[in-house]
């Protein structure tokens, strides 16, 4: 059995994140396989994983997020690094900057997955000034590893350049979500119901979008069109004092089932963000059988065409506002099967039982070819 040490700086719901939800999710699917001997490096007490899953734990302490955070992320990767002499590995896999110190002494069974890349997505000048120590590092680290994971689309071109001159290979393994195994049914509402998961953050396009429900409650359009706008972040306390037209919700923070939910019963998932990797929440959604209007960004291309939504011009809310009007002028007939197309393309390419398989296959060769 191939002994892989899975290292990261969080583990959902302990932290947040798609980085930290993949953690926890990529563990448990890849133990239910039977294939690996599964170690998981975190900073959380122990007892995260169910212990029928025979995963074992190793807990460090986290990093101090009072001091600064690039210098302390290479002291957690020292910490990990001390782990990793100790644990016998065939495969290591790091989750973004997990294994940074001394990365050299495990070159030949590293395996590093950077995720989105948003250091090389800086929307301002400061930004991506900002970002120039971090994509530093990640070169660093990549050119010392084995194996880089893209999760595809312009991720992958990106990758190909840090790695080009270097032994390292990329290797295209998109996000997976937990797909059910037939569609769900869609109801029509009224209105339209759009709903937004995510950080409540500048990057993630709130204020294309708000400007777009704005346009539609001002053109009397506030009885066809609402949006439900479902997280938490530095933005939300200013959203929540401004005043906000009628045919916008805010939701808050939301739990998981009261999540599902709501992909359930909406008409449409709307991410208009600026930058992503593949984001797990258009994959929750597409996974419920719903249309999808996001971004082109990232590897966002990957996951949506004109069958099952709309991929968006970034930053653009003539766009966004362009395709709202046109997916309100399709049948229920029409919205459906776009749902349907969704939850067809989830369950072929993005389910766990279909991504995970990929991940074993990548070990067993790095741990045959060691």
């Amino acid at each position: 059995m191939i002994r892989v040490v899975l290292c990261t700086d969080g583990v959902f719901p302990e932290a947040m994140g798609g980085m930290q939800r993949h953690s926890r999710l990529l563990a448990e699917h890849l133990a239910r396989t039977g294939a690996v001997d599964l170690t998981v490096i975190h900073p959380h007490a122990p007892g995260l994983f169910d212990p029928v899953l025979g995963i074992h734990e190793v807990c460090i302490p986290n990093i101090d997020t009072d001091k600064f955070y690039l210098r302390e992320l290479w002291r957690y990767s020292g910490r990990v690094a001390e782990e990793l002499d100790r644990l016998e590995a065939d495969v290591i896999l790091s989750q973004g900057f997990s294994v940074w110190k001394d990365a050299q002494r495990f070159s030949d069974r590293l395996i590093v997955h950077p995720h989105g890349l948003e250091m090389y997505q800086g929307l301002t000048a400061r930004e991506r000034v900002m970002g120039i120590p971090f994509r530093i590092v990640l070169r660093r680290i990549v050119r010392r590893a084995r194996v880089v994971v893209s999760l595809g689309g312009r991720l992958t071109t990106i990758l190909d350049g840090i790695t080009n001159g270097s032994r390292c290979t990329v290797v295209t393994l998109p996000n997976a979500v937990d797909v059910p195994t037939d569609p769900t049914v869609y109801v029509p509402s009224s209105p339209l119901r759009f709903l937004f998961v995510g950080r409540f953050a500048f990057n993630k396009g709130l204020d294309v979008l708000m400007t777009v429900a704005r346009r539609l409650a001002a053109e009397g359009r506030s009885s066809e069109y609402h949006f439900d706008l479902a997280g938490a972040g530095p933005l939300l306390a200013s959203y929540q004092a401004m005043g906000l037209p009628d045919n916008v919700s805010l939701l808050g923070r939301v739990e998981d089932d009261r999540l599902f939910q709501l992909y359930s019963g909406c008409d449409a998932f709307l991410l208009p963000t600026r930058f992503e990797g593949m984001p797990t929440v258009v994959l929750e959604a597409m996974g419920r059988s719903r249309p999808v209007m996001v971004s082109d960004v990232g590897a966002t291309a990957e996951l949506v065409d004109a069958s099952n939504g709309y991929l968006l011009r970034k930053g653009d809310a003539e766009d966004l506002y362009a395709r709202i009007r046109e997916f309100g002028s399709r049948s229920p007939e029409q919205r459906a099967e776009m749902g349907r197309s969704s939850w067809q393309k989830a369950r072929e390419r993005f389910d766990w039982t279909v991504v995970t398989p990929g991940f074993v296959r990548l070990f067993k060769d790095i741990a045959g070819n060691k």
